[in-house]
């Protein structure tokens, strides 16, 4: 394999959608900010961190994300910088604004709900979604209600389904906590460990060969 086709393996390895906080139902319009950070594992091997705050404004809820990663493979390093902001209403999103650097290839997107539908603009290419599609955001469990969603990275669209695989105990937060373990699958994979909040104390991925994990610290 050539150094640029395992640049290439490797960063596609790394392309995490944003992961977890407090569910959208857990944040209440009069209660202060929730941050919790995740950290991010190669293997065994801690890579990056992800930090997720929810705010609650109102009647609308303030979520911003970011994620960080550093990666030697070798004797070529791998970055990936990922900062996204989103605005609820409820448990419907209604804006959402990312800017991406993928190993010094940037990317920008942008996500508004206009009426019965969202527009998107993706690296200054626009298009119009149905208002029933959704980023990759795993950070509240409406991600499992979805079956279009979209990259939060450059929009690409993924056609999923969901199944719920069972109760299971996770180490997460310093502690062992009962969670729900959901699947999904599809056009993008993801295994999802929620507690019973709704918080996701868990996912855990396979890119190329490699395992790829986030897990609340």
């Amino acid at each position: 394999m050539t150094t640029i086709a395992r640049r290439t393996t490797l960063t596609a390895a790394l392309l995490l959608p944003l992961l977890s906080a407090a569910p959208l139902a857990g944040a209440s319009a009069t209660g202060a900010a929730r941050s919790q950070t995740y950290q991010i594992l190669m293997g065994e091997d801690p890579i990056g961190t992800e930090q997720v705050t929810v705010e609650p404004q109102g009647d609308r809820t303030r979520v911003t994300v970011t994620a960080t990663t550093r990666v030697k493979v070798l004797f070529i390093n791998f970055r990936y910088d990922h900062k996204r902001e989103e605005l609820w209403k409820g448990n419907a999103l209604e804006s959402m604004r990312a800017t991406t650097d993928d190993d010094g290839t940037p990317h920008a997107l942008e996500l508004v709900r206009k009426g019965n539908s969202f527009a998107l603009t993706a690296d200054g290419k626009t298009s119009e979604l149905p208002a029933g599609a959704l980023p990759l955001t795993l950070w509240t469990p409406e991600v499992l209600k979805h079956p279009q969603l979209i990259s939060v990275i450059d929009g690409a669209p993924y056609s999923v389904r969901t199944r719920a695989v069972g109760s299971e105990i996770v180490e997460a937060g310093g502690r062992k906590v009962e969670a729900q373990h959901h699947r999904i699958e599809g056009d993008v994979e993801r295994d999802l460990w929620f507690a019973a909040d709704g918080t996701l104390l868990k996912t855990r991925f396979k890119r190329s060969g490699y395992d790829i994990t986030y897990v609340l610290k």
